[in-house]
């Protein structure tokens, strides 16, 4: 493989530096903790550990007056080393290390996630398919990373933008209402390695995934009984999944660290009820439980209230087959006090479970995402917004995987083995509560977003128990191995082929932070700006810039995000990123910073204010150019907001579809007219008259269809209109 830029390395030796400092923090307590004869699995369930470890200790230091990880984070280090060394003095581990193929798939698997993301080139940074919410993360890292809870500078001491239900302070609304283990392990990582938290969320998604393949592979092998290649077959089609490629390149942290409390819960239950049975103590799980239950509340806290349904479903197959009432309320007493323990130490993720629901009622959360058939919950989709096949395709391969797994759960069930309860918990409980948010999806679109996050936290535990028919070939014929294997690797096929949409997208992704937007970091420490409006447009950028401004007094137009209101706009500088800049009588008070990004002091004289008032089509760009068609009649409102006319000079940069004329119109009147030639040009008018109160800018001319299965009609393509203050009569 040839890098194109020696910066690509950064992300690939990024990502295993992840990987290692996560196996650093967990294999210490593996060994301490684990019962005896699964000490030899230490190391698949390091990540696991690691992960509820390391976010406990960022949990502690978030309640203490220390000002962030950047304080504590390199001395909290010698925790895990410590443990490391007493798990080794005390017994000498004999790992099973045995396992080539994991290593294999977690190569290619971490690659084919990695690769794209380097593709843009200019270092490491995060980037997204559509959703915002590594931006959310970015900016609970710098929290947890800079300040105390008690610090109230800039951003962090505005109540009346931050406050969410009972919570007033941004701080807070992390420690106890908003997903605090991905910021909280992205602001350790960062102070560790020493690097800004912005550029580790999307590379955190990478070897999050990558972190979960060894329970998933445990899961397989000793819930469903999968053995050699068929168990490399499974953990190959968790990691190259499109619903796992869909969180990762969405930046999706929570619902991955969800997957993996999942799924060593259900494990930690599988392995209690069986040591039972054998005569033996279920109190020996009660560290890896209380892991899970924190890992769990740590990350996506409303999942709590259904964890167990693939745990309590085995265990109730498990027990009432048997009878064994006195074995089954064992388990649940340690489940239990696991769980209430879990709660006394963690209180603010446990006491904040009813305002997360009650937000879930006020905010209908995430966008539409196509609903699954069986087939789809094993990757066979057809593109990366994970719709599927056409109705015929997608009813046949849904009943072959519908049957498959039937068959497998008879065959298992008449052979009297445990694997048929399992796959059989495994499946349903989830796949009940996946119908009803379907059902739900009829009354509420994004209900279907619902049932996706579901699917995907419970993913590890689903896709096991669907391949349950893998285990019950067991020793037969070589035709039907054969058989088997083919179709596996039509599954394997299936889920790369998709994976490489992914990786064509992502290799050129619509949202990015780039050195632009990097750049409003220096708008912090510049002593010029007290406090911003933030009117930036776009979405993305305007969460980001939150990030990189928090040690600053923000005020937002619109309700942003959670913890991001909509209030009265009290700053002393709007900052913008429109195509539309009114530049106000003072060169001063008017200050380009990194492109496109512009303030404008909010009360600067002859400050106006303009907005795209109609006719016009969404921002389109190409890199760093910016534009918007219109169709012909473009409108653009101008407001002034003093009681006196004002005179400007009017620049407009823009190109025509097709030679045309440009009728430029303030109100009724006509200021001027200009022949394009379908060629990039400025427009200049001088000296224009600009009433009190509102006023029309019509851009007028002739639109036409592009053709090209384009239902539009163009006229002009705006690139950028400044309205430049001549006089104000002041």
């Amino acid at each position: 493989m040839r890098w194109s830029r020696p910066k690509s390395m950064l992300y690939y030796l990024t990502a295993v530096g992840l990987v290692a400092h996560t196996f650093f923090w967990g294999l210490g307590p593996a060994l301490l903790v684990l019962p005896r004869k699964w000490r030899r699995w230490a190391w698949l369930f390091a990540p696991g550990l690691g992960f509820a470890l390391q976010s406990a200790a960022v949990w502690a230091g978030a309640h203490t007056a220390l000002a962030g990880t950047d304080a504590y984070a390199r001395w909290s280090e010698l925790i895990p080393l410590a443990l490391l060394v007493v798990a080794l003095v005390r017994r000498p581990p004999r790992m099973a290390w045995r396992t080539p193929g994991l290593l294999a798939i977690v190569l290619v698997g971490g690659w084919l996630l990695t690769y794209p993301m380097t593709k843009p080139g200019r270092g490491l940074t995060s980037s997204s398919l559509g959703n915002c919410d590594p931006a959310d993360y970015a900016a609970g890292a710098r929290v947890f990373r800079e300040f105390s809870r008690n610090d109230r500078t800039g951003f962090l001491g505005l109540p009346e933008v931050t406050k969410v239900r009972s919570v007033d302070y941004f701080f807070d609304f992390w420690v106890r209402l908003n997903h605090f283990t991905p910021s909280a392990l992205i602001a350790h990582n960062a102070s560790v390695f020493g690097v800004e938290s912005y550029r580790l969320v999307s590379i955190s998604a990478v070897a999050i995934l990558l972190l979960n393949l060894p329970v998933v592979l445990l899961l397989g092998r000793l819930m469903i009984g999968l053995r050699g290649l068929w168990l490399a077959g499974f953990v190959a089609l968790y990691a190259f999944s499109p619903l796992n490629a869909y969180a990762v390149d969405h930046g999706q942290l929570g619902q991955l660290y969800a997957a993996q409390g999942i799924a060593l819960l259900t494990l930690t239950v599988f392995g209690a009820s069986r040591w039972v049975r054998a005569g033996r103590n279920a109190w020996a799980f009660f560290p890896l439980l209380l892991a899970a239950f924190w890992l769990l509340a740590g990350s996506y806290n409303f999942i709590l209230t259904v964890c167990l349904a693939p745990a309590g479903a085995w265990l109730c197959l498990q027990f009432w087959r048997r009878r064994d009432w006195k074995a089954l309320g064992k388990i649940l007493s340690v489940i239990a006090v696991a769980l209430g323990a879990g709660a006394i130490l963690f209180w603010g993720r446990f006491d904040g479970l009813v305002e997360r629901f009650s937000l879930f009622n006020q905010y209908d959360f995430g966008w539409p995402i196509p609903l699954f058939s069986p087939e789809g919950l094993l990757g066979i989709l057809r593109d990366t917004s994970l719709h599927a096949w056409p109705l015929p395709i997608r009813g046949v391969l849904g009943i072959l995987v519908a049957g498959l797994w039937l068959a497998g759960l008879v065959w298992l069930w008449r052979r009297g083995k445990f694997q048929a309860s399992a796959a059989f918990a495994l499946v349903v409980p989830v796949m009940a509560g996946w119908a009803v948010l379907a059902w739900g999806s009829r009354a509420r679109a994004n209900s279907s977003y619902d049932a996706y996050k579901l699917v995907s936290v419970f993913l590890p535990g689903l896709m096991a128990g669907l391949l349950c028919w893998l285990s019950a070939i067991g020793r037969r014929g070589r035709g039907v191995k054969a058989g088997a294997a083919c179709l596996l690797v039509f599954l394997l096929g299936g889920n790369l082929w998709v994976g490489e949409k992914f990786r064509s997208q992502m290799s050129a992704p619509p949202l990015r932070v780039n050195r632009d937007l990097a750049g409003l970091i220096a708008l912090e420490k510049d002593p010029r700006f007290g406090s911003f409006n933030m009117l930036i447009d776009d979405y993305w950028s305007r969460l980001w810039a939150n990030a990189f401004l928090l040690r600053k007094p923000q005020y937002f137009l619109i309700h942003t995000y959670e913890g991001r209101l909509n209030t009265t706009l009290k700053g002393e500088w709007n900052l913008s990123d429109s195509l539309l800049h009114p530049v106000p009588l003072h060169a001063e008070d008017f200050v380009r910073y990194a492109p496109p990004y512009f303030l404008v002091r909010a009360s600067a004289l002859g400050g106006l204010s303009l907005a795209f008032a109609g006719d016009w089509y969404p921002e389109e760009k190409l890199g760093s150019i910016r534009w918007r068609w219109s169709n012909g009649r473009g409108r653009i409102r101008i407001t002034n907001p003093s009681n006196k006319p004002v005179r400007i000079r009017l620049q407009l940069d823009i190109r025509s579809f097709q030679p045309d004329i440009l009728t430029l119109r303030l109100g009724e009147k006509v200021i001027a007219t200009k022949p394009l030639d379908g060629t990039n040009e400025t427009v200049e008018v001088e000296d224009i008259t600009l009433p009190p109160g509102p006023s029309i800018l019509a851009l007028d001319g002739e639109g036409v269809p592009p053709g090209a299965g384009d239902a539009r009609r163009l006229a002009f393509a705006l690139y950028g209109l400044e309205t430049r203050v001549l006089f104000t009569g002041d």
